[in-house]
């Protein structure tokens, strides 16, 4: 589903495509009107006004079509110099000789850069594996899988109430909060719908954990952040802790890179 609060924004599976396709740069170049693009696996299909998307990985995704500068598509394809993935927001000039090797940081650079490349990526659907009773279900990387824990309310109501007035607050409306894997490290299950969506979950958690820290000292000593779509599909998980935080909200680290070096897997 299509939020409305973000129109010109590409939904949550394309970041799955820039994670999963870093190092491929062949492919068939989509252009959307926001300035950012994607690399799927061959011309996308209009049906009922959405455009279906078949990404590199075989999976398929899809976003209005009035929000893909068709033009601009057709034109790069046909001339045949799309080329590598480059990071939202970042400026392009496409003319109509094929342009220079991009000088712009791509997100296999910032993953090369920080030695954070995932060794696995997360399963499209939100699947729960099966647990015995008082057993703990790890990702396939070895973190504990967020999605699996059992939802039991936070023990201090006072840290969930002014948690809750934080987050709606900064336009965090979809969001539940739980009992983490301590006492100190509230659960935060968040749907998002869009690349955006996820930075500003991320950005927001961030800046939410320090004001729980000013409020109440020594009871909250970090969050557990569980990011899905409205599908109920797997959009990252993160435990971020005060360090962590203080670096994003001082804009010591960009938030995309922030995700890569610390989305678990």
């Amino acid at each position: 589903m299509w939020h409305p609060r973000f129109p010109r924004l590409a939904i949550l599976a394309l970041l799955g495509l820039f994670l999963a396709a870093p190092l491929l740069a062949g492919g068939y170049t989509i252009y959307l009107k926001d300035g950012s693009r994607l690399v799927a696996k061959e011309k996308y299909k209009v049906v009922n006004g959405r455009a279906i998307i078949t990404m590199l990985n075989g999976t398929q995704t899809f976003v209005p079509a009035s929000q893909i500068d068709a033009k601009r598509t057709d034109e790069v394809n046909r001339n045949g110099y799309g080329g590598a993935l480059v990071l939202p927001g970042t400026p392009e000039d496409v003319g109509p000789a094929p342009v220079q090797p991009p000088k712009d940081k791509t997100l296999a650079d910032l993953i090369a850069a920080r030695a954070a490349a995932p060794r696995e990526l997360p399963g499209n659907r939100r699947d729960k594996p099966e647990a015995s009773a008082g057993s703990v279900v790890k990702t396939k990387a070895g973190y504990v899988d967020l999605a699996s824990l059992a939802r039991k309310p936070l023990a201090n109501p006072e840290v969930t109430a002014e948690l809750q007035q934080f987050l709606r607050g900064q336009g965090i409306d979809e969001v539940e909060i739980y009992q983490g894997t301590r006492p100190d490290q509230p659960l935060l299950e968040i749907t998002t719908n869009s690349e955006g969506s996820v930075f500003k979950a991320l950005t927001t958690a961030a800046n939410a954990l320090l004001h729980l820290r000013d409020l109440f000292p020594n009871r909250v000593a970090a969050f557990e952040l569980l990011l899905t779509t409205p599908e109920r599909e797997r959009a990252g998980q993160f435990v971020i802790t005060p360090d962590m935080a203080t670096e994003l909200v001082a804009k010591k680290v960009d938030v995309t890179a922030f995700f890569v070096k610390n989305v678990q897997f």
